[in-house]
């Protein structure tokens, strides 16, 4: 049980920093060398690292939440 309780907090965390990165370049539109849209905001505002760890910390926590509640006997 601790271990799914420490998996939801991870997911959660996760999807709070790669939520507040989305937000943040999504409202600082930019052109970077050519791109346009959101990806010329990830990159133009440095966001993109940020994001990628985000949801590599999310998918972690997913993985533990589903290793605890299917796989684990």
């Amino acid at each position: 049980m601790k271990r799914m309780i420490f998996g939801l907090l991870l997911t959660v965390i996760g999807l709070i920093f790669s939520g507040f990165s989305f937000i943040h370049a999504a409202m600082n539109p930019w052109t970077y060398n050519g791109i346009g849209g959101l990806r010329g905001s990830f990159l133009g505002t440095d966001m993109t690292t940020p994001f990628v760890i985000g949801l590599v910390v999310m998918v972690v926590g997913l993985a533990v939440i589903f290793y605890e509640a299917y796989i684990r006997k």
